[in-house]
């Protein structure tokens, strides 16, 4: 039987398990990735085009200071790489109600000294003379916001860890965890019999967690969430990027992005979707026609220009919910040398190089910088 020794195995190639491996690397530890599928796995939960960074949190200061210590980082990250992973072409968050999320996200941004802007009718209407003024109260824009390249970012950083001495191994699917009452995990065995052993664990394989951890009961439910990809018909020059923000509707659950890919923009819904099994959570592309009335329904109403789309591609991804939509980071209980990353509910992918450092600091016996009150798993227990 095949044995491979290292210093910190992660199971799990998406953006959590490839940050933390490059802030391992950072640190001089030896760290291998074991990624299922290829990196970036197009099936994974950091799949995609694109994800949002945005610090609007609502009245939560906690998730919004998260997001400003996660900026330089991806900023650092572009320099380095020599690319836009982080595009800060702002995030525009329409207000439907006078007295709602986007007014305390106002004032929470405010509050941690970020630019900051509340953009009445008569200026959405000058910078942005697509949308239908007449449904709404008012913006809030953020110009730090804009929109992640995900699977360029997964790829690009998996490189730059490598670079720095870490491993990474696609096409290797763990399919058991090898524990021990006084080690905690004492190995893990692939679908090819090798069996992967380490100092520490750290387990970040998306819905892939709830399997390989099945002992440990994970509270966490997966949802499946659809998207879509559309071709406005007609000036679509107003959509590209530098004139087109990410925006959101929260009242209604949509966002979306500004034009990107083949020339079409993407538009989703963040409202919890229907629940499905592990083995269910594969993201492909797949149009359900109820989800794209309401897309048409949701664009008459608020970008109408848009509403009569004919080119256009229907995808899905997943959630892995907690109950609080808060995550999961913390060490797995009676596995003193293992750590899971889980429950990112569909808004983690945006701090991948915080809790990825913040990984490599609580396995390297280092105090993290960042707060983890609100992720311990001890919290489902009260």
């Amino acid at each position: 039987m095949l044995k491979e020794n290292h210093g910190v195995v992660i199971v799990g190639g998406g953006i959590m398990g490839v940050c933390a491996a490059y802030w391992l690397a950072q640190r001089g530890k030896s760290a291998v990735v074991l990624e299922a599928g290829d990196i970036p796995n197009i099936h994974g939960a950091s799949a995609d085009h694109l994800r949002a960074f945005r610090l609007n949190y609502g009245a939560d200061l906690f998730y919004s200071d998260m997001a400003v210590k996660t900026e330089p980082l991806w900023l650092d990250l572009n320099a380095q790489i020599g690319d836009k992973l982080l595009q800060q072409n702002g995030v525009l968050s329409l207000a439907t109600v006078t007295h709602g999320e986007e007014e305390r996200s106002l004032k929470s941004l405010k509050e941690l000294k970020v630019p900051v802007k509340r953009l009445e009718k008569s200026e959405l209407g000058r910078h942005y003379p697509m949308l239908n003024t007449r449904a709404i109260k008012y913006g809030v824009f953020h110009p730090s916001g804009g929109m992640l390249w995900a699977s360029k970012a997964v790829a690009a950083i998996a490189g730059l860890a490598q670079r720095r001495g870490a491993k990474v191994r696609p096409q290797t699917r763990i399919v058991s965890v090898l524990r021990d009452k006084k080690l905690g995990i004492k190995g893990l065995r692939d679908a090819e019999g090798r069996l992967w052993s380490a100092e520490s664990y750290i387990f970040a394989a998306g819905p892939g967690n709830l399997e390989l951890l099945k002992p440990y009961r994970l509270p966490i439910t997966l949802t499946r969430q659809y998207q879509m990809y559309v071709r406005p018909l007609a000036n679509r020059g107003r959509y590209r990027p530098e004139h087109f923000p990410v925006f959101s509707v929260l009242s209604e659950g949509f966002y979306g992005f500004p034009m990107h890919i083949h020339g079409f923009l993407k538009i989703g819904d963040h409202r919890k979707g229907p629940t499905l099994k592990p083995a269910q959570a594969v993201a492909k592309p797949q149009t359900d026609p109820a989800f794209e009335r309401r897309c048409r329904a949701f664009f008459k109403r608020y970008i109408p220009e848009l509403q009569g789309f004919t080119e256009f591609e229907g995808s899905v991804c997943h959630y892995d919910m907690t109950r609080d939509e808060d995550f999961i980071l913390d060490r797995l209980p009676d596995a003193p040398n293992a750590w899971v990353a889980a429950g990112f509910s569909g808004h983690g992918f945006k701090f991948g190089p915080l809790i990825g450092r913040t990984l490599a600091e609580l396995v390297c016996g280092a105090k993290p910088e960042l707060n983890l009150h609100r992720f311990r798993l001890s919290r489902f227990k009260r």
